[in-house]
Parts: structure tokens; C-alpha cells; sequence
């Protein structure tokens, strides 16, 4: 690594910052030569042995113990998770992704997986010499693939129903087995984009919103990790389901020729999406329940900085789902504003959107968007849709997706929040 070795890298997973000096090379694979960081569930070492390291051959690669040169791939001292090499030489962004349980997180991540892979930034934003680079990180960007392969490339014949079992990306936890006992690290969704010299590395932070409606368990637990990551994260996405709002719901379903009441009772059989969870009163998880937890826990536990005279000081970009489902609510040109990507002035364009499904919100769900407009200084509503059209459901009833080969699936606006977060708009 060719770079000046007294800077400071923060590891994407532990959030832990070292120097450049300190960073462990990974040795050549050997049965013998494995990390104790590392266990399967049998108690086997999984990984090679990092090791800071002592020799270097000509092209300054590292000599392991066992004399083999190594590949370029290091780790961070103090969890050993692997850290690719781009990520060196990035401007780090991390974003933490909260919502409530069935916002639709694991359908907006595929779909923005997908989008990103497209490349759409020179085209659709003018952001010369930007392109897409994924620094995977194992078996979790690779359950990102099966998705996309199973939403945007399924040779499925037509009217086949596919769904997305949320809890198929969960799990972006890691278990390590440091000296100081175990302990849980997150592993993000990380990006690498460049535009001209200058080169971001964007990790997303997948957090459950149900991680904050649970009792915190002890240090170390899954849990208190992605607590740390929020407290350090630059942007935070908070996704809003307006399919969990009753108020939001009786106003769309009529607009689409959808009646949910027959003669005063709610038709379960008419219910799409997240809806038939607002009619289970026993779920206290509602979008405001969950960001009041957020909010509660920043004011608790935030550094300084972090709270500037009552308010958060970092961007919010509040994502609000599904909007094939209730964009009939919002006006004919912020419609049309939904088809495409935000053209000409992209900034101008989002902001007017992002008033108007504020306002619409405010209307069913005024403390929401009380809660949010009273702590945050920063922040933009952006209306997605995963598969720009609504999800349906098979004869039986029993799955619900997407019907692939019927029509393409076109994701609207997914990629507005990643640029945001690049770029965060000045509300």
C-alpha cells in the first residue's frame, strides 16, 4: 500500500480506527496456519492467519511465517475482519438503514443492487467518471446477487409469483473470538465509486428496526454493534411504509379501485403488502414507535456533536416505500416527476417531490412527521418503489411478490437516497 502510513482508516465492520501501520496481512492459505478470530459452529478455525508482517518481497508483498507471499489482502488489528484494498484510498461514507419489520428493506436493497450495477449516475446525473465497484464481502453480497437474479433476471415463465424472504438478508453480523472474549461485528454492503480523482467507498448498514423495540442484551451482543455503527454513521435512511398506516391506507386503496371494507368489516382478502399488519394492535412497530426508539437512543448515547441545540445533525433521507402502491395520492405532475429519474434541476426537482409526500404523510400521520421536523436538521422524503408496480398475490394466497415475465420490473427512484447520501441536499 503505497500511501502515507500515519493515517487513520476506520474499519468498516468494528468501526475501530488504526493506522495504516497497523494493519494485519492475511497469510497464504495452510490448514496449520489458521486465525483464532474465527469458528464455525463445530468449533473449527475457518480462516487464514493474520499477522503484521516483517518481510517484504520486491513488489511488497508480505512474507507469511511459512516464507509464501501473500495477496494483498489485509484486515483490521483489532476485529481481523478482511478489508479490501480500494478501500484504502476511499473517502468512507457509512449509512445506517433502519425501518420498521415489512418496510420492504430487503426488496429496496436488491433493487438498488440492481440499479447501482447499471451504472446510472453519468447518464441519469451528469457525475462524470463515476462507475460501480462492489467490494464483496463473502456470502452477504452474494445473497444481494440471488435476489437481483431472482427479481430483474428470472427465466421464470409468466405469471410466476417471486418473493423475497426478508429474513434471507438478515444476519450482517459476525461473531468474532477476540482476546477480550466474543464479540459481534457488522459487515456492511459496501460500494466503491469514483468520479474523476476523486474515489468514496459507500457502506450500507442493514439494521433492524425490531433492535430497537428488543431489550439491548450485553456488551458484546449483535445488537450493541450496529447501536455503535448508528452512533457513527454519516447518513442514517429511515424507511417509512405508508402500508402500515391505517389513515394512509383508506385514503390510496379507494384511488385504485380498491374496496378493503364490506359492509363495515375489513376484507382481509383485499389486503396488499404490510396492511393487514395495521390491524393487529399487539405490534407496537409502527414507523413513528421505531423512529422515537432511534431518536431516544441518539440523545442518549450521542457524542458531541452529534446534537447541536436540540437537533441531529447529520442528513436523514426518510425512504418512503412502495410507492406504486399510494402515489395516486400525490399530485399529477409529482406522478410524472416518479416515472423517470429527477432530470434538469435534479436538487430543485427532489425537493419539490419530497415536500409534497411530506405534506401527504403529515396529513395521516402527523406525528411522524412532527417527530422528524423537530429533531432533524437535514433531511429529505424520497418516495421509492422497488419494482415500479404493485405486488400481487398467488391463487392460494399464500405468497406474495412480484409476477415475473408479465412485465419487466422497473425500480423508480431507488437510486435518489445513494445519491442523496452522496451528495445530501440542504433542506
Amino acid at each position: 500500500m503505497s500511501m502515507d502510513r500515519n493515517k487513520y482508516v476506520q474499519c468498516p465492520c468494528c468501526r475501530d480506527r488504526f493506522s495504516l501501520s497497523e494493519t494485519l496481512w492475511i497469510a497464504a492459505q495452510y490448514d496449520d496456519l489458521k486465525d483464532d478470530y474465527f469458528e464455525d459452529d463445530l468449533g473449527n478455525k475457518t480462516e487464514s492467519k493474520r499477522f503484521l508482517p516483517e518481510r517484504f518481497a520486491p513488489d511488497w508483498r508480505a512474507f507469511d511465517e511459512r516464507g509464501t507471499k501473500c495477496r494483498r489482502t489485509f484486515a483490521c488489528p483489532k476485529c481481523h475482519m478482511e478489508i479490501p484494498e480500494s478501500y484504502f484510498n476511499c473517502e468512507p461514507l457509512s449509512v445506517s438503514i433502519v425501518g420498521p419489520t415489512l418496510a420492504g428493506k430487503t426488496f429496496f436493497l436488491t433493487a438498488l443492487h440492481h440499479r447501482l450495477q447499471q451504472d446510472p449516475f453519468e447518464r441519469d446525473y451528469g457525475l462524470k467518471g463515476m462507475f460501480y465497484d462492489a467490494a464483496h464481502y463473502s456470502a452477504h453480497s452474494e445473497k444481494l446477487e440471488e435476489h437481483t437474479d431472482r427479481l430483474f433476471h428470472s427465466f421464470a415463465p409468466p405469471d410466476t409469483v417471486v418473493a423475497l424472504r426478508a429474513d434471507e438478508l438478515g444476519g450482517n453480523e459476525r461473531k468474532i473470538f477476540g482476546p477480550e472474549g466474543e464479540y459481534w461485528v457488522a459487515i456492511p454492503y459496501t460500494y466503491i465509486l469514483r468520479e474523476g480523482e476523486r474515489k468514496r467507498s459507500l457502506c450500507l448498514y442493514d439494521r433492524a428496526g425490531k433492535l430497537f423495540t428488543q431489550t439491548v442484551g450485553k456488551i458484546g451482543d449483535a445488537r450493541n454493534v450496529y447501536n455503535k455503527i448508528l452512533l457513527a454513521s454519516d447518513i442514517l435512511f429511515f424507511l417509512y411504509d405508508p402500508t402500515q398506516n391505517g389513515n394512509c391506507v383508506k385514503d390510496y386503496a379507494p384511488r385504485y379501485g380498491r374496496r378493503i371494507y364490506s359492509n363495515g368489516i375489513v376484507d382481509k382478502s383485499k389486503l396488499i403488502g404490510a396492511e393487514e399488519k395495521i390491524l393487529n394492535s399487539q405490534i407496537g412497530e409502527s414507523s413513528n414507535h421505531v423512529f422515537g426508539l432511534v431518536k431516544n437512543f441518539i440523545v442518549q448515547y450521542a457524542p458531541q456533536g452529534l446534537i447541536e441545540n436540540d437537533k441531529y445533525t447529520r442528513y436523514v433521507c426518510i425512504v418512503v416505500t412502495k410507492c406504486d402502491a399510494w402515489e395516486k395520492c400525490l399530485s399529477e405532475k409529482i406522478q410524472q416527476y416518479l416515472r423517470e429519474p429527477p432530470k434538469g434541476d435534479v436538487y430543485g426537482v427532489i425537493a419539490e417531490v419530497s415536500n409534497e409526500v411530506e405534506a401527504w404523510i403529515g396529513k395521516h400521520d402527523p406525528a411522524f412527521t412532527a417527530s422528524v421536523r423537530n429533531f432533524v436538521k437535514h433531511y429529505t422524503y424520497i418516495p421509492v418503489s422497488a419494482a415500479g408496480r404493485q405486488a400481487k398475490k398467488d391463487d392460494d394466497s399464500k405468497v406474495e411478490g412480484y409476477d415475473i415475465g408479465v412485465e419487466p420490473l422497473h425500480p423508480r427512484w431507488v437510486d435518489v437516497p445513494f445519491l442523496c447520501a452522496l451528495y445530501p441536499p440542504q433542506s
